[in-house]
Formats: structure tokens, sequence, C-alpha cells
């Protein structure tokens, strides 16, 4: 019986390896013509936002605004992000997806500390998410740095991809979209936001369920999501100027709303019972 159970469980593992095989096969794995950081999480950041998004094989359409939900931006020429690549590697060819009219610099280094000049993706020219990529690169390193300079200060990168050997196909293939820009997605919000906080403004009531007064947390993770966006684009637009005063305006007035309801009500409470 009990070697019985031991096939049983042996080929329960089995089976069970053979579907995690099948499903990541079906989800697809990073070719040799991805490169070397589809998917890596950077080794160390500073000042960057949204990391992810720099390896995460979305692209955002060319002539796409700068700042979008598939943008990384860099804060200033300081800020930076570097990969650890697992070894000393030859690093043979570059692509980057950024916006047009700066240039972004990549170097490599051995150590983690001294960094050498690799490549710099010069500016288009032209506003806008714009794809560079370089071949014949010659450098070698373990850890790979990217920063931003020039331009006009916006830095925002869609995606970075370096290769080892170069394969035939360079750029590496991407998945494009068309982005949203932040400054239109905080605008959304801060209406929804004011939407959301009015009703539950209205229609909060001391004896309710536990269950109506937990859709606070609607109001609450709009205003959480609202300020990380505000943050990335401070100052912000004179557009989203103009719907921020108005969504505080519409909170405010429904507050005032539903305290002067509640005095006029307690004062109308003595004159009916008399």
């Amino acid at each position: 019986m009990r070697s019985g159970a031991d096939i049983r469980l042996a080929l329960a593992a089995l089976t069970a390896l053979g579907c995690t095989g099948l499903a990541t096969g079906l989800a697809g794995r990073p070719s040799p013509e991805a490169g070397l950081l589809r998917g890596k999480s950077p080794f160390r950041s500073q000042g960057v936002t949204h990391v992810d998004r720099l390896t995460d094989g979305i692209a955002a359409a060319p002539d796409d605004p700068p700042r979008t939900d598939l943008t990384s931006v860099l804060a200033s020429p300081q800020s930076f992000v570097v990969y650890d690549l697992g070894g000393d590697v030859q690093i043979g060819c570059a692509a980057i997806e950024a916006d047009g009219d700066d240039q972004y610099l990549l170097a490599l280094s051995r150590d983690g500390v001294a960094f050498a000049p690799l490549w710099t993706a010069a500016a288009t020219g032209d506003r806008g998410q714009q794809p560079r990529a370089a071949r014949g690169l010659a450098g070698r390193g373990r850890y790979l740095r990217l920063r931003a300079s020039g331009g006009d200060g916006v830095y925002a990168v869609a995606e970075l991809s370096v290769a080892g050997t170069c394969p035939p196909r360079w750029p590496p293939p991407l998945a494009l979209q068309t982005g949203t820009p932040i400054d239109e997605s905080a605008c959304l919000k801060a209406w929804a936001l004011a939407a959301c906080a009015a009703a539950y403004i209205f229609a909060y009531r001391r004896r309710a369920p536990d269950f109506v007064k937990l859709f606070v947390a609607i109001p609450l993770g709009l205003s959480a999501a609202l300020c990380v966006q505000l943050a990335e684009i401070w100052p912000p637009p004179p557009s989203l100027r103009v719907a921020l005063i108005a969504a505080i305006a519409i909170v405010a007035g429904a507050g005032a709303v539903r305290v002067a309801a509640t005095r006029w009500r307690r004062a109308e409470r003595p004159r009916r019972s008399s």
C-alpha cells in the first residue's frame, strides 16, 4: 500500500511539473531576440518612477506623449537605473524608446562603482516617444546603468533593451500601445474622487450598517492614487489645476450642504414636537 501511495504521489508531482511547463510555454518566455533585460528588475535605482515599465516588453506608440501610463520617468540628470546582468558579459547592441528631445546614456561597470560609457542614444529632434537602436557596440561588464541628460528636462523611457551577440532582428519585437497621459489620468481620478466623495457624504448615516460605511474606501483609494500621480508631475499643468480646484469645491460644497441639512433637521424636530 505504501509503495502504491508513493507511486501516485510521484505521478501527481510529474503531472504538476508538466502542467507548469505547459503553462510557462503558453505564456511565452523571452526569446534571444528580446535581449538580456526583458522582465528584469533593477539592481538599484534613484529618482525613477515605475521601473518595471522599462523592461516589460511594452513600448509606447511613436510620437506618444512622454509621461503616460506606459513610461518610466527620470526626475533629473542625476537619476539612474542600474541592472545586474548576472555576470561579466559582452554587450553588442542596445535599443531604447524614449522622449525624442533628450539623450539617454548607457554605461557598463564590472564592480557597480566605476562605469564606462557604452552608448549614447542621441536626441532625435522630435518630441514624444521615439525609438533608437545601435549595433556593433563594444562594451563588457556586469552592471548596466541608464541615465538621461539635455533636452527639456522631461526624461521618459518606455522600453530599454540590450543584447550580447546581436540577433538578426534588432531592435527586438515589442508590443506597441497608446499610452494615457498622466495628467489626463489624474484629471479623470479627480472627477471620480469628487463624485464618489460627494455621494458618500450625502449617503452616510451614523446608524448605517458597517458594510455601507466601508464604501469610504473608494474615495480614499482614489485620493491615494491621485496623490501618487500628482507627485510624478508636480506642479500640475493648468488643465489639471482646474479639475483639482473643481473637485475640492464639489467635496467641500457637498460637506457644507450635508452640515446645513443636518442642522435644519435638528431645528425642525422641536417645532414638530410642539
